[in-house]
């Protein structure tokens, strides 16, 4: 898979729904700020409960320059989303298409992505939360069917050499295991919670889970 995420795959669009976000102007400081705080706002409190004057207030803007930038709330949300992505999507993509082995860089995305609610909590709470997962329903099909397309895409060359040359796998086998580690993320969100993990860091579990994952994968009576 080639698919370019620089000038016109998930990462561009991604971008687009953010809008200017660059520090250096007063304009993309200012969305920036508002990105930050309601980010904030959603994550903790969900989205039925986060009123758009509550976060204008909290930003300092008022409300009509909060609308200049995001006309809807469902929008703000969606741009929310997209900020919290962007901080870790890149690094992902880039690791699966590293030179590193491939064992190596199916362990870093899968920690990656076991570990992103944990670590971003909008996302968290978007995985979790029946009435954010009731929200997504009015995402863009775009950004939803970039989720569900190019990381398995991404994945299935990483499958394939960690596998070895023998593997009986045909294309629809390894697209289904790809689909496999990609359904992984529904479950990261419990991480977040002691009970699934106890005596253990998220990271600890996090990594156990990839290795068995990985020895999974391996040919029989190859040497880890």
């Amino acid at each position: 898979m080639n698919e370019d995420t620089s000038d016109s795959g998930p990462e561009a669009r991604l971008r687009e729904y953010l809008g200017d976000i660059d520090e250096t102007s007063k304009k993309g400081r200012k969305r920036r700020a508002i990105l930050d705080v309601a980010t904030q706002m959603f994550a903790e409190q969900g989205y039925r409960q986060t009123a758009m004057d509550e976060i204008a207030a909290r930003v300092g803007v008022a409300k009509g320059t909060l609308y200049l930038y995001y006309p809807t709330k469902i929008e703000l949300l969606i741009a929310c989303g997209a900020f919290e992505k962007l901080r870790w999507i890149p690094a992902m993509i880039d690791n699966l298409r590293s030179d590193k082995p491939a064992d190596d860089r199916l362990k870093d995305w899968l920690m990656a992505m076991l570990l992103m609610p944990v670590r971003s909590p909008l996302m968290g709470r978007m995985l979790e939360d029946a009435e954010m997962a009731a929200v997504l329903a009015e995402y863009p099909a775009q950004l939803l069917t970039d989720n569900e397309t190019a990381i398995p895409q991404l994945l299935q060359p990483v499958l394939d050499e960690l596998a070895g040359p023998d593997h009986r796998w045909n294309a629809i086998e390894l697209r289904d295991r790809a689909n496999v580690l990609r359904g992984l993320v529904h479950i990261a969100p419990m991480l977040r919670h002691d009970t699934l993990r106890p005596g253990m860091t998220a990271e600890r579990f996090a990594a156990i889970l990839a290795d068995l994952v990985i020895d999974g994968i391996r040919p029989r009576g190859e040497p880890r």
